[in-house]
C-alpha cells in the first residue's frame, strides 16, 4: 500500500490543500475576502518544566533548557526534543510496534523497525525507556492518539512549518513525522500519523520508520478547553 502523502507533493486530502485551494478560489471570486478563508495564528498556553518536574521560566531554552512542557489548556503533557546524540535526540527514528491485541487495532505491528540510540527503536520500547528515566518526574508517559496530536498543531502556518509552536518546542531540526497511537479501522497494518510542516496527519504503514513525541495526562473536554479560555 502506498503511503497518503509523499515529502515532494502537498498531501491529498490534507488541511493544508484546502486552505490553498480556499485562498486561490477566494483571490479568483471575492475580492477583499481573503480574511476570511486565512486562520487566526493559535495561541498556546503552555508551562516549560525541569527534568525534575519544577518549573521553568522558559526565557532562554539555551541557557536553561527544559525537558517537557505542560499545555495548560488540554491538561496535556510533552516531550519536548533534544539536538545531542541518545535517546530523546530529535531525528531518532521508530517503527509502530504496540502487542497489546486491544489497542492495535488486530496488528502489532513491527518491532525494532527505526534508526536510534538508547531503545529498540519501535514505539513501545521508546515508551519504556523515556518511563523508566522519569521524564520531568513522570513515569506514565504515552504514544499520543491522533486527536491529542493534532492539538500541537498551528493551521495558521503554511507550508513548510513548523507548524508546532517552536517558542515551547525549540528543536533545531527539519519538522518532522510524529506516530499516533490511533490505528487505520479499514487498514490494520496502518496507523494515524501527523507531519508538521503541512500540519496534516496522514495514513503510513507500521512498519515506517517515524519520529516519536510522548504525552501524559488525562485531556480536557472541548467544553472544559473552551471554558478555560474565555
Amino acid at each position: 500500500m502506498k503511503k497518503m502523502i509523499n515529502s515532494s507533493t502537498t498531501p491529498k486530502g490534507s488541511t493544508a490543500s484546502f486552505r490553498s485551494i480556499a485562498l486561490l478560489l477566494c483571490s479568483l471570486m471575492f475580492a477583499g475576502c481573503g480574511d476570511a478563508f486565512t486562520p487566526k495564528p493559535k495561541i498556546f498556553d503552555m508551562t516549560p518544566l525541569n527534568q525534575d518536574g519544577s518549573t521553568n521560566d522558559g526565557k532562554d531554552y539555551a541557557m536553561q533548557p527544559w525537558a517537557c512542557v505542560h499545555d495548560n489548556s488540554t491538561n496535556l503533557f510533552w516531550e519536548v526534543k533534544k539536538s545531542e546524540p541518545g535517546l530523546q535526540n530529535a531525528s531518532n527514528t521508530y517503527s509502530w510496534y504496540n502487542p497489546d491485541q486491544d489497542a492495535n487495532g488486530g496488528v502489532a505491528g513491527t518491532a525494532k523497525g527505526g534508526i536510534c540510540a538508547g531503545s529498540d527503536c519501535d514505539t513501545e520500547s521508546y515508551v519504556k525507556a523515556i518511563n523508566s528515566r522519569k521524564l520531568c518526574g513522570f513515569s506514565d508517559w504515552r504514544l499520543p492518539s491522533r486527536e491529542e496530536m493534532s492539538t500541537l498543531v498551528d493551521i495558521s502556518v503554511f507550508y513548510p512549518g513548523p507548524t508546532i509552536p517552536t517558542a515551547f518546542f525549540p528543536e533545531p531540526i527539519p519538522p518532522g513525522k510524529y506516530w499516533s497511537s490511533s490505528t487505520f479501522r479499514t487498514r490494520r497494518a496502518g496507523a494515524w500519523a501527523w507531519r508538521f510542516d503541512y500540519g496534516n496527519d496522514y495514513l503510513s504503514e507500521k512498519s515506517e520508520a517515524l519520529n516519536v513525541r510522548v504525552t501524559r495526562g488525562v485531556p480536557k473536554t472541548v467544553g472544559e478547553q473552551q471554558a478555560a479560555s474565555k
